[in-house]
């Protein structure tokens, strides 16, 4: 069983690097041919707008279709790879710029189709337990594979027929190993997934409840967007982006590891590096490398991404929705598209950035302790130990070592003469301490000692 799951989130982890790498290498070719046919802050709108935009369309339209024909969904991946391929060849090969960003968006959209797949089975097949560190292992690895790219010859393989053939052997690996994940037996797939930690609070509507927690993701990626939309100009000043990306690769994999060790980390963890951006604003004034500000905005963009992509993975799993598996992505794509907007609007206007950074800053903290409190909190109770819970109780009654150890076997719902044979005591000392129980618990009889005990574990 250990070398089913560990095979099972090795092919997660697989699925995801290749299909990431492939995205992402695909991505930044555009983006620097975009640049080369247009000048910020036009290139910026395109590429960071238009493109993050038509990357949430591909999202969304993947979840319709597993809505209403997930057989069908599952093997539309391969004409997605197909296509965003196709579709790679004139976004960078356009001469014209309007050829460029119109096939560019064309790929985006399949882009995004992609990421949609990776994510349904992630939610389907992986543990809840282990799913955040293969999307941090996955991710990361694409991210180190791609700076790997940019030092080959300088750069310059982006910019060169190369990309093509790359990402053209890419998406044959990624088919390839899409192939085998999906050979894998029904016999292999995993309930022990769906998670403990996501629950929906009993009482609140779910509509209700994913406008929460979308909102939440929304105003997230908004703050953490809006305070720096990665300017091409930077890039074309000398900012390596590949290697600020090695940032980035560090923040998903202390993520990853953060939310699979307990969700409630990873999310304080979240809400924690949303700080971050108030820094940057702080010393934008001051005789800082802009690299400094790359480096920060991708390692803190590791932390929200994890948990946007995760938050709604879990809930789609623990409540059987999983074409919900992609929204955290999907409104991610737009907040993220949103704070770029902000950043291109409002050049220079640093105080009216901080002012609205703030106001966001606030409402985001807001809305994370309402849903830190319906999905968290109750759990938190529910991760109380034994130890800690029969602890209190001992000390609230004023229990004697020996009545501890009494009571610890009348949990057991052992009979009195088990419990004397246990603690090498005459049956006769075990009424004795009974019922000394009884009378500090102020309980008539052990069935109602243990309701009482019960009762404790929601104290």
């Amino acid at each position: 069983m250990r070398a089913m799951t560990q095979r099972i989130h090795l092919l997660s982890a697989g699925t995801i690097g290749i299909c990431f790498l492939l995205t992402s290498t695909a991505y930044m070719a555009w983006t620097y041919h975009i640049m080369d046919l247009a000048q910020a802050p036009l290139s910026d709108a395109v590429t960071m707008i238009i493109g993050y935009l038509f990357q949430a369309a591909g999202v969304g339209l993947f979840s319709l279709m597993m809505r209403h024909r997930e057989d069908l969904a599952k093997v539309t991946v391969y004409a997605a790879l197909g296509l965003h391929m196709l579709f790679l060849v004139p976004s960078v090969l356009g001469g014209s710029f309007v050829q460029a960003a119109a096939f560019g968006c064309a790929m985006n959209l399949f882009c995004g189709w992609v990421a949609g797949y990776y994510l349904y089975r992630l939610t389907y097949r992986a543990e809840a337990s282990r799913s955040a560190m293969s999307l941090g292992i996955g991710y990361s690895a694409a991210i180190i594979a791609s700076w790997i790219l940019s030092i080959i010859r300088n750069g310059a393989v982006y910019y060169s027929g190369w990309i093509l053939i790359i990402c053209l052997v890419l998406t044959v690996l990624a088919i390839f190993v899409i192939r085998i994940e999906q050979n894998q037996t029904n016999q292999e797939e995993t309930e022990e997934g769906f998670s403990e930690e996501i629950r929906i609070p009993k009482g609140m509507n779910l509509r209700n409840f994913l406008f929460l927690a979308g909102t939440l993701v929304l105003v997230f990626s908004i703050v953490n967007s809006c305070t720096f939309g990665f300017p091409s100009g930077d890039m074309e000043n000398g900012i390596s982006v590949e290697f600020s990306r090695l940032f980035y690769a560090a923040g998903l994999l202390l993520a990853g590891f953060a939310n699979d060790r307990n969700r409630r980390h990873g999310a304080i963890c979240a809400v924690a590096a949303l700080v971050v951006p108030f820094l940057m604003l702080a010393i934008r004034g001051e005789p800082v490398s802009r690299m400094v500000f790359w480096m920060l905005s991708y390692f803190t963009f590791g932390f929200y991404s994890i948990y946007r992509m995760i938050l709604f993975s879990d809930i789609a799993r623990g409540k059987g929705l999983i074409p919900l598996c992609g929204l955290g992505l999907l409104i991610g794509r737009i907040g993220d598209a949103a704070g770029e907007t902000f950043c291109l609007m409002l050049p220079g206007h640093y105080l009216v950035l901080i002012v609205m950074t703030a106001v966001l800053f606030v409402a985001a903290v807001l809305l994370f302790f309402r849903v830190y409190q319906y999905l968290y909190q109750p759990e938190a109770k529910r991760q109380r130990s034994e130890r800690e819970i029969f602890n209190h109780f001992s000390a609230r009654h004023d229990l004697s070592a020996r009545e501890r150890e009494v009571l610890r076997f009348l949990l057991e719902e052992k009979t009195n003469q088990e419990i004397a044979e246990e603690l090498s005591i005459s049956e006769g000392t075990v009424k004795y301490h009974i019922h000394n129980l009884l009378q500090k618990t102020s309980c008539r009889n052990r069935l109602e000692l243990l309701s009482v005990f019960a009762a404790e574990q929601d104290v």
